[in-house]
């Protein structure tokens, strides 16, 4: 097993959108497709339909029995066909070495957990992590016991594709990193499975089951769900991660045809200005018309604020601290005056408050009038503070 991010692999549902942008570069291929709409053949499909039913209630009602069925397997006939299914983050390099180390010295705690198919193919669905370490271990030491991992093996054709999903999430939420953007991929592809298993009635129980799941609260589930409002070649740009969870719920604030001209105009690169962005989408009514305008108006558009960083030594603080508050107040008050006198979109300072917290046990460093002054969030404040 390698540490990478694996290639996009059809196994089971296809369940992440796939759209060609404009820009993209044409991939041709050529498929024969033979069509049979024999009576044999819609009997056999029919047959496996109500065949997948009956396994998902089974699983659901009877639960699979694995502990049983407990084997030492060796690393290499292990395989990670089900790694597209896994949004969880890979660990670091030093949390994979702490681990390798706590197997080095105390062993396994933890078997990992198995599929076996009929050709006798196995698959890690829970436990990639350990497995990567004895892989590690094994290359490293080259000693036998590193060569064997313990598995609990599940047959693959007592299960299905949502139980095997919803185990991996399980085994995982509590105890390993999962960014937001996976997190709501894993929740969009388990609502979907959920569905086309037939098994909750409506969107209120699927939400409850997914907030159990995910360990979220259903309103944050139902949040999350809103990102299946994006238009298709959005959708595909999130699941890549071109684009992140932000810029898609700016995007879900108007309609699909409107998310379309958005990203039309400004290319994936160009919608990631959220300055731009929150414009665009305020007005969820807008017009198709509105929007053009609108778009022509924000293209020529740069942010309205920006942050300096400074680091300056103990020495110099007060006077840069002075130079500051002189721009204050013959620069940035007249704006401000403008603004009710509120400083917030003007001029804004921001100390290190640690850093603060030893320089004013020492005199001399910090003038705090000064430093009152620049940290004032409006005109009326500053004037009141008194050296």
């Amino acid at each position: 097993m390698k540490k990478e991010k694996p290639e996009r692999i059809i196994l089971g549902e296809d369940l992440r959108p796939n759209y060609r942008l404009k820009n993209d570069p044409i991939k041709i291929t050529e498929v024969e497709i033979k069509l049979d709409h024999s009576p044999e053949t819609l009997r056999r499909r029919a047959e496996e339909e109500r065949d997948a039913l009956i396994k998902r209630a089974k699983i659901i009602n009877e639960k699979p029995e694995f502990y049983g069925n407990f084997q030492k397997v060796d690393i290499d006939i292990i395989n990670d066909d089900f790694s597209p299914w896994n949004l969880f983050e890979w660990p670091t390099d030093m949390e994979a070495m702490d681990l390798a180390r706590s197997i080095d010295t105390v062993g396994l705690i933890n078997p990992i957990y198995v599929t076996l198919d009929k050709t006798g193919r196995y698959n890690v669905i829970v436990g990639r992590c350990r497995l990567l370490a004895f892989c590690d271990l094994w290359k490293a030491t080259s000693l036998e016991k590193y060569r064997f991992i313990p598995c609990y093996v599940i047959p693959y054709e007592d299960v299905d594709e949502l139980y095997i999903r919803s185990i991996m999430i399980e085994s995982n939420i509590c105890f390993r990193k999962i960014s937001k953007g996976n997190m709501i991929k894993a929740l969009l592809e388990n609502h979907t499975l959920m569905k086309l298993g037939k098994q909750f009635r409506n969107e209120s129980n699927l939400g409850t089951e997914l907030s159990k799941l995910f360990q979220i609260s259903e309103s944050t589930v139902f949040n999350f769900l809103k990102v299946r409002s994006l238009c298709n070649p959005a959708q595909t740009l999130l699941y890549d991660d071109e684009i992140n969870i932000q810029v898609a719920t700016y995007l879900t604030k108007v309609s699909k045809e409107k998310q379309e001209m958005i990203l039309e105009a400004f290319g994936k690169e160009g919608i990631k200005a959220i300055f731009k962005l929150k414009l665009l989408t305020k007005d969820e009514n807008i017009t198709i018309e509105q929007l053009q305008k609108e778009i022509n108006r924000v293209k020529s558009l740069v942010p309205e604020k920006t942050k300096i960083t400074i680091e300056v030594s103990k020495k110099h603080l007060n006077p840069l601290m002075q130079h500051l508050l002189d721009f204050k107040r013959n620069k940035a008050t007249e704006q401000a005056g403008r603004m009710q006198g509120k400083f917030k979109d003007v001029f804004n300072v921001r100390f290190n408050e640690k850093d603060l917290g030893y320089y004013r046990g020492i005199k001399g460093i910090i003038d705090e009038t000064v430093l009152k002054k620049l940290l004032s969030k409006n005109m009326m404040d500053m004037s009141k503070i008194k050296a």
